[in-house]
């Protein structure tokens, strides 16, 4: 008897996505900290977020189209990574600001930094190789 529903649920899951990926993650505790949100603070829109997340979720879970959901996984990565990139550069920044200057190529806007107090210093970009004289 148990075999058999484990073999009927194989088959209902061969050829879908069934993979709870980053995004699927991020999307159920997005929807957990709205369903504390709604304890303490009761809005129309925010009694519904929560159930259209779960559906969303669902709907990726079971979806049968893998390579549009593994791409929307792969999209949200690329920003998640963008994004923690952005605040370590700036946390970086913020700690070494006594001893660099932080600034950006004019041609490919690269981040660079350059040891403070050398006077005008010629900058070579290390991924685009322009090079700019710059104050420091």
């Amino acid at each position: 008897m148990r075999y058999n529903w484990q073999n009927k649920i194989v088959q209902f899951m061969r050829g879908r996505y069934g993979v709870f990926d980053s995004l699927n993650k991020m999307l159920l505790i997005l929807t957990a900290a709205l369903l504390i949100l709604n304890i303490f603070i009761t809005i129309p829109l925010v009694n519904l977020l929560p159930l259209l997340l779960i559906v969303i979720v669902y709907y990726r879970f079971f979806s049968k189209r893998i390579y549009v959901r593994s791409n929307e996984n792969q999209k949200y990565l690329r920003w998640k990574n963008k994004t923690k990139n952005f605040f370590k550069l700036r946390k970086e920044a913020f700690q070494n600001r006594k001893n660099y200057v932080y600034f950006h190529c004019p041609q490919c806007k690269k981040a660079l930094r350059a040891p403070k107090g050398k006077g005008k210093i010629k900058i070579h970009c290390s991924k685009c190789h322009y090079q700019f004289i710059k104050k420091v």
